[in-house]
């Protein structure tokens, strides 16, 4: 994201993507931290994730495999806080095995619904 020669389009859409995770951020932190701790990665991480999704199905567009990478791991560490958080010690559900069931998901959907030939 934000590298290279890209259109106008692109850029106005990566930059208002960064800027609505950073705000999105900063109000749960503020509002929803002592609460639920883990939504403050999970929700910003989600948007991330969908952003990269739409940017790379896009015909024109790309996405770079880092922000898969980096969405992957947010929201996987988010929702396995808000796991451990809601239901405490009865259920553990480590980060690794979300991150690789949304990889899985992630290669489907791309398999299934990207327009680009590559």
């Amino acid at each position: 994201m934000l590298r290279g020669n890209k259109p106008e389009g692109e850029l106005r859409f990566e930059l208002f993507t960064w800027g609505l995770v950073l705000v999105v951020g900063a109000i749960i932190y503020v509002t929803l931290h002592p609460i639920l701790p883990g939504l403050l990665l999970f929700i910003p991480g989600l948007i991330l994730l969908g952003s990269a999704i739409y940017q790379d199905m896009q015909p024109g567009w790309t996405t770079g495999w880092l922000t898969y990478l980096l969405a992957i791991i947010i929201v996987a560490t988010g929702l396995a806080w808000l796991i451990d958080s809601l239901l405490g010690p009865a259920i553990r559900v480590p980060w690794l095995i979300i991150a690789a069931v949304e990889l899985g998901a992630l290669l489907i959907a791309k398999a299934l619904y990207d327009p680009t030939r590559r």
